[in-house]
């Protein structure tokens, strides 16, 4: 077939173009200008371990490839590694070089981290010949220094001694797997909750800093107790593993015992508790009081000793007495009323004004000592109440009952319908029980 000079025109210039198409792809796809350093700087970054980092490692910015490792050189003290980054990617000069893993086999790339988060806005950005010092280079953590410690701590571990205390911890929980269940899953509750309110676990984080920092502190001390401890535990593991053994066997027995008692204890024994809350209150309050009383005290016993021990042989007291009759008259003033008061023959219990007192002005003369006039214990006024001082006192606690329970007072008990228990053993409650069903 011939050629016309016009196809053979066509061929050259479709030869021409592909030649030239396939130099631009091997240009741009090689990077032959930036291994000449057209487009491209360098940066060096100083590291003292560059373990697992090879020519050609990706540099990366923000996530973004911005350039290459071209080159690895070992110094005196580390490893100079150099960076050829790309043109147009305006990084900042405060940045940190990071070492990240790409692979499992250990192969490595840098991670150029900006720690002030600003990016390069109205500062200095990295440039040709820049250097990372060393105090911004982080290494890679090495496995190996890892596993090395994990293997000398497993063999530090004594193995006699872990088989023994996994058998006792085998034998000890062995068929609680529905409570351990239970532990783990309130666990994962608390863990979601602790989430959901990740201000106030946050804020309880930062506030154990300063427990924690004290129990640093005292580091020493707790491992002196520790070895004390170990002492002690080696003496009774020597010389009374018997004893100890005994005293366990024997304690579910006294467990028990302990639990019946609590039992019967109760409703008595958290009624009494929270009463003696209120009366520690009330004893609190008037403290300054009760001390005035024990020191007056010695003194009045002292005059009553006076008056009693000058003639105790002859079976009489040496006393002065002055008669006064109704002057001033008697307080009745909040008291109840003459013709409301019983006969002293009448034996049945009727609810008792426990806040009757003689209700008259403080400077009425009449009772001037009386229950009126009784000091605050702040000292600032007087008055027959803790109302009165601005004192308020949570009432007792009662059991439930149907009213008011009669009291037996020829046999000191509650005259109820309940038949009388003759078990000696059980006689207890009705001297504890008794008094409670009474108010």
């Amino acid at each position: 077939m011939l050629l016309t000079p016009l196809i053979k025109r066509q061929l050259r210039i479709f030869a021409v173009l592909a030649i030239v198409s396939l130099g631009l792809a091997f240009i741009h796809y090689a990077r032959v200008p930036a291994m000449v350093g057209v487009g491209v700087h360098d940066v060096t970054v100083d590291f003292e371990d560059a373990s697992g980092l090879y020519p050609r490692a990706a540099v990366t910015y923000r996530g973004v490839k911005v350039g290459v490792v071209s080159g690895l050189e070992v110094t005196g003290n580390g490893a100079l590694a150099t960076l050829r980054i790309d043109d147009g990617t305006d990084i900042p000069g405060g940045v940190s070089a990071e070492l990240h893993s790409t692979s499992a086999i250990g192969e490595q790339y840098i991670d150029l981290v900006d720690p002030a988060g600003e990016g390069s806005a109205g500062g200095d950005v990295l440039a040709d010949g820049d250097a990372i010092p060393r105090d911004r280079a982080v290494e890679m953590p090495q496995i190996t220094p890892v596993l090395d410690s994990v293997n000398r701590l497993l063999e530090s571990v004594p193995k006699e001694e872990t088989k023994a205390v996994l058998a006792q911890i085998d034998e000890g929980l062995g068929g609680s797997g529905p409570e351990l269940n239970e532990l783990v899953t309130s666990a994962g509750s608390l863990l979601t909750e602790a989430q959901s309110q990740i201000e106030a676990t946050t804020s309880l984080i930062s506030a154990l800093e300063p427990v924690l920092r004290t129990q640093t502190d005292l580091g020493p001390r707790t491992r002196s107790y520790a070895a004390a401890l170990d002492d002690v535990t080696a003496v009774l593991a020597r010389d009374g593993s018997a004893d100890l053994n005994a005293l366990l066997e024997k304690a579910p027995d006294g467990l028990d015992a302990a639990t019946a008692l609590v039992t019967d204890l109760q409703p008595v024994l958290p009624m009494m508790l929270a009463n003696l809350t209120t009366n520690a209150q009330v004893l609190s309050t008037y403290l300054p009081q009760i001390k005035q009383t024990l020191v007056v005290y010695p003194a009045l016993v002292a005059k009553l000793q006076s008056a009693v021990n000058p003639r105790a042989d002859q079976g009489d007291v040496q006393l002065d007495l002055r008669a006064a009759l109704n002057n001033p008259p008697t307080c009745q003033t909040g008291y109840l009323p003459a013709k409301q008061r019983r006969s002293p023959r009448v034996t049945t219990t009727r609810e008792v004004d426990r806040l009757a007192h003689c209700d008259l002005e403080p400077d009425n003369p009449t009772a001037i000592r009386g229950a009126r006039n009784l000091p605050c214990p702040d000292s600032t006024t007087r008055g027959p109440l803790p109302s009165s001082c601005g004192i308020s006192f949570r009432g007792g606690v009662w059991p439930e009952t149907d009213g008011t329970v009669a009291y037996d007072l020829a046999v000191g008990r509650g005259d109820d319908s309940l038949p009388l228990d003759d078990d000696p053993d059980e006689l207890w409650k009705i001297l504890v029980l008794a008094p409670l069903g009474t108010r």
